[in-house]
This record gives structure tokens, sequence and C-alpha cells, in this order.
């Protein structure tokens, strides 16, 4: 169970409330956690070059309700919450938190919270320039099992697929994003 894990991985342990001193709760190891800000902090460098603003363009295929389309539009990065976030910036230029890494699990994580609502994760990570999320992802009130698969074709360049998983279980392709930095 959860709480048990936490004990015995020894990332908890019980100490003194910080309400209270004299009641004992569970608390975080200090020396098992000391090392997670600084790996965080590493790890987020391999997405610090997605900071700025770009072009984009997404690619729709044909289905039985619908002619292939391409949408297109720009769209903005920054780095926020301390550093710890790749947020989408918003046109009203809110930062919208978007891809972090947990230095827990040493997983990255892609969130959605507005109109399409998920979390995706990668447990590999960064692979020779391609990063692969997975997750249940709601999109517009349908749920499913979502994959996308990001490629960084150069600092000025990167996409991703997006797939999802049938009955049967394979992967089957949705849209795809082409992005090209704005200079």
């Amino acid at each position: 169970m959860l709480i048990e894990q936490l004990f015995t991985s020894g990332v908890m342990q019980m100490g003194p409330s910080r309400a209270d001193p004299n009641r004992e709760v569970g608390i975080f190891n200090p020396v098992a956690i000391s090392g997670l800000p600084a790996l965080r902090a590493d790890k987020m460098k391999e997405f610090t070059w997605i900071v700025g603003e770009w072009s984009r363009e997404n690619v729709v295929p044909a289905t039985r309700a619908n002619p292939a389309y391409t949408d297109v539009g720009s769209g903005k990065f920054s780095i926020c919450e301390k550093s710890n976030w790749i947020c989408v910036v918003a046109p009203d230029g809110r930062e919208i938190p978007n891809i972090t890494f947990d230095p827990f699990s040493r997983h990255w994580i892609y969130v959605l919270t507005n109109g399409a609502y998920g979390m995706l994760r990668s447990q590999d990570g960064w692979r020779d320039n391609q990063i692969h999320f997975s997750g249940l992802m709601t999109m517009l009130g349908v749920t499913c099992e979502w994959r996308m698969r990001w490629k960084k074709e150069s600092d000025d360049r990167f996409s991703f697929m997006n797939e999802e998983r049938d009955a049967a279980g394979s992967w089957i392709y949705i849209d795809e994003w082409h992005f090209m930095r704005e200079v």
C-alpha cells in the first residue's frame, strides 16, 4: 500500500509535525530526498530548448465523419513555477503548467487541464531526440488511452504524433503536430 511503501522505501519517516511539534507524523526523510531538487533541475535542462515562440501545423486525417485538414497557428512555451515546469503561455499571458520531471518516480509528466484532461507519463525519457508519453486522456468528453510520440528535429523544429489504443490493443494514429520556431 502507498503509505507503507513510502516508509519502507525510506522516503518518509516519523518526525515532529510542523503544526504541532509534540505530535509525531510522517515527514520526508531529509537524507532520502536531499538530491531530488538537483536531479529535477538537471533533467529540466533537457527541455529548455522548447522555450520561445513557435508556428504550428496540426495535420488531421480524414475519417468517415470529416475530411482531412491542416490547422495552423502559433504558440509560446516558457519555464515557470520556480523552473519546475515547462508551461504553455496562453494568449492572455497566463503560464499553464504542461511538462515536468518527477524526481521521485524519475518519470517525465505531461498534463492537460483545460478542454482536454489527462496526465501522460514517460518512463524512458529522452532517447535519440525522442520522448514518448502515454496514459489516460479525456479529450472534449472522450476518454481513451493516449500516446504522444515527440521528436526534436533541431533546436528550431519539433513534432509530435498522437495515437490512441484500440480495443485490440494496437496504437491507432489520431493526428500530428509540427512546430517551427518563430524568428
